[in-house]
């Protein structure tokens, strides 16, 4: 089967900068997976600006020039969006029809436009539609025709999307890469030495990370030794910064920055436990997955699409807006930390890669795509 990714963003930068996130880490994981179960894919994607690159791939890449969306009338974020995917997809279109793929895959509403014009090229063409978010606009159901099959990465996002376009989209949840996230050896069970919480990804308001300073400040208040590692980077880190001042938690609250992926690894490889403090909706987080693979026990706002998929041998869930909820949690965590059964992590990493491998989440798509 020939596969055709359209994903502008995936290339504009590197995973964890501004303009890629979870949808083009999935990407790249999922089409890697569909090469190694043999199928032909491309992926068409942005030609990085100066100074900026891509992740290293596999994937054969179609790189085109696109517009930044700065550069767009500023008359929504939505509409500065649809344009330029509008205009990728207009640059890239005699490129596309040469391929004569089998099957497509698109990632946003806003593709749905540029799908529709590969229909009326070809109507054979299978167009698959992954929802990962809500990023909708006015009109859009009237291209949705175009889409052959949908997939949602969380029960939470199929809701909105069947109540946007109609149908429900089939459940499919994002891959990791349980060969690289793969358990360490544990470090050391002992109060007497700081309980390392970690956490992952961008820090943008709705991720919750002030609340998680805030929680921190009250364990420490209530005598737990704990110290919190936060990796990623975003607008919100000055305003962290000051809350992490404000309450005395120097050297306890430590903001790493973004981290390649081998430091990614380390960095949770010497954790005690992972927390997602999202207060927005986190469609899926792959974050979380990647340090259930690497065998930590998670603690986990109703806010996270990732729960659906997991067992209570995995993570403790907490209400995303009760900022107290969150501070027991991460007392459990701690009082939790001698219980061999929960911090084993080669059990937890085996359950983790039967669901999620990526040849596993693949091998769902392509079935979806040729059915």
């Amino acid at each position: 089967m020939k596969v055709g990714f359209f994903l502008p963003n995936a290339t504009f930068d590197l995973p964890g900068s501004p303009e890629v996130g979870g949808i083009e880490t999935f990407t790249f994981d999922v089409g890697e997976a569909m090469q190694r179960l043999g199928h032909e894919v491309v992926l068409f994607g942005g030609r990085p600006k100066a100074g900026r690159r891509h992740r290293p791939t596999t994937l054969r890449l179609a790189l085109f020039d696109y517009v930044e969306t700065d550069r767009v009338p500023d008359l929504g974020k939505r509409f500065r969006r649809l344009v330029q995917r509008l205009h990728f997809g207009w640059v890239s279109r005699g490129a596309w029809t040469a391929e004569r793929f089998d099957v497509a895959f698109v990632a946003k509403p806003f593709d749905w436009p540029v799908a529709w014009l590969w229909k009326r090229r070809r109507p054979g063409l299978r167009v698959v539609m992954g929802f990962h978010g809500t990023d909708f606009f006015a009109g859009d159901h009237w291209f949705y025709r175009a889409v052959d099959r949908e997939f949602a990465v969380s029960r939470a996002v199929a809701d909105l999307a069947a109540a946007r376009v109609g149908r429900r989209p089939v459940v499919i949840h994002n891959p990791t890469d349980p060969r690289f996230f793969a358990p360490a050896d544990a470090p050391a069970a002992s109060n007497a030495r700081p309980f390392r919480l970690v956490s992952t990804g961008r820090l943008v308001g709705w991720k919750g990370f002030d609340r998680l300073v805030a929680a921190v400040a009250e364990v420490r208040r209530r005598g737990h030794d704990v110290v919190c590692e936060i990796a990623g980077e975003g607008p919100q880190r000055p305003r962290l910064e000051q809350a992490i001042a404000a309450h005395g938690l120097e050297g306890r609250v430590v903001l790493h920055g973004r981290l390649d992926r081998e430091s990614l690894r380390e960095f949770l490889a010497r954790a005690d436990a992972f927390v997602a403090p999202s207060v927005g909706l986190e469609a899926f987080s792959i974050a979380t997955v990647e340090a259930a693979s690497m065998g930590l026990p998670l603690l986990l706002s109703d806010r996270v699409g990732t729960r659906e998929a997991l067992t209570g041998e995995d993570f403790i869930e907490y209400p995303a807006l009760d900022a107290a909820a969150l501070a027991r949690g991460i007392v459990t965590l701690i009082e939790r930390r001698g219980e061999a059964r929960w911090t084993a992590r080669r059990p937890r990493h085996e359950r983790i890669r039967r669901l999620f491998d990526p040849e596993v989440v693949a091998a769902r798509l392509l079935a979806l795509g040729a059915s």
